[in-house]
């Protein structure tokens, strides 16, 4: 048996708890904007050295100034996730830099509102080379470093890995592959005994710019199935997965409940998305077609994503990431369901 490995077949780096935050590299695509932005503020609040990589100069350039003016360790790369040599260029600075990479969360990604049967090639191509692809080229970039040292994988996939939406065709399929692509990697990894472990995390809805941002062949502006989040509840589940990784976190009750339906009565949910899933995706405010981000950012400051209603926060992510509250809650409630049968037991018999 090699040294590093013990008898239960797990090196014990990977057993062991994930470095704290302070001490950490942490890398986020798609950091200026939305959810990769609220993660990164997160991270740099609770101490770690953060790299954040996008497309747009502008908003990864706002996103920096912010946290350095916080007294945040924090650097910008302009990055187009689909370009795999970008992405390692941008990973051998980060490794010249910093020595290490201790959590990489990739989540650059683009929408597009369109039904499947009037979707160019082109369009499928382009939402899978980022999604997908680009998803891919940063794992793989990071993945030496990550070897080496030890280190998490934080990939944002979506619900929609499980569910896909009307009109989101495109965007589900690349969640699908994605997360195919990581199940397998994640076996590959444990079959090698690397210190690395991958969480994957699937939000519901979230109110960011990228529903502002999407592509879209609808003549009302684009939205989603209602409660929509807060980008926040997202980041906290990141942050929380850096130190305590799991292998799947769901973000919002929503996500939880169709992901549920989806396994236990699909038929069910076909009925009711195709009955009532096309007008969840659109507001009732027309507005032209959208030509989108999939070709190159926008030059758009905005952080919420133009939904009817504005994100809530998730209880059912908030309580995952805390155990004590949520051990709380568990014994309140069955406190509560047993209550009327203990003072049942406690009457005198008539």
């Amino acid at each position: 048996m090699p040294p590093s490995v013990s008898r239960k077949g797990r090196s014990p780096r990977t057993r062991a708890r994930r470095p704290p935050l302070d001490a950490q590299v942490v890398v986020v695509t798609g950091g200026s904007r939305g959810i990769g932005r609220e993660a990164a503020l997160g991270f740099a609040r609770a101490g770690a050295s953060v790299v954040l990589l996008a497309r747009g100069e502008q908003a990864l350039t706002e996103t920096v100034e912010e946290i350095a003016a916080g007294g945040g360790d924090v650097r910008g790369i302009v990055c187009d996730v689909s370009d795999r040599r970008a992405v390692q260029d941008a990973v051998d600075q980060i490794t010249h830099a910093f020595g290490r990479i201790d959590t990489w969360v990739g989540n650059a990604g683009v929408l597009l509102y369109a039904p499947v049967a009037d979707t160019s090639p082109e369009e499928f191509r382009r939402v899978l080379d980022i999604n997908v692809i680009g998803q891919l080229n940063g794992v793989q970039a990071a993945l030496p470093a990550l070897r080496r040292s030890g280190g998490t994988i934080i990939v944002v996939s979506s619900a929609e890995a499980v569910v896909a939406l009307p009109w989101h065709g495109a965007y589900a399929a690349s969640k699908h592959a994605l997360e195919g692509a990581i199940d397998a990697l994640r076996r590959e990894l444990r079959a090698e005994r690397a210190p690395v472990t991958i969480t994957v995390v699937r939000p519901a809805v979230i109110d960011t710019p990228i529903y502002r941002h999407a592509r879209s062949r609808m003549a009302f502006r684009p939205s989603g199935p209602h409660p929509h989040y807060r980008p926040r509840s997202v980041a906290r589940a990141i942050l929380h997965a850096a130190v305590h990784p799991a292998r799947t976190t769901h973000v919002g009750g929503g996500a939880l409940l169709l992901t549920g339906l989806q396994r236990v009565t699909p038929g069910v949910l076909d009925a009711a998305l195709g009955r009532f899933g096309p007008r969840m995706m659109h507001t009732a405010d027309a507005a032209p077609a959208q030509f989108g981000n999939l070709v190159g950012p926008l030059r758009d400051t905005d952080q919420r994503g133009g939904l009817p209603h504005r994100g809530r926060g998730s209880v059912s992510t908030w309580l995952r990431v805390h155990p004590g509250w949520r051990t709380a809650a568990v014994v309140a409630l069955l406190g509560a369901v047993l209550s009327p049968w203990r003072r049942s037991r406690r009457r005198p018999p008539t």
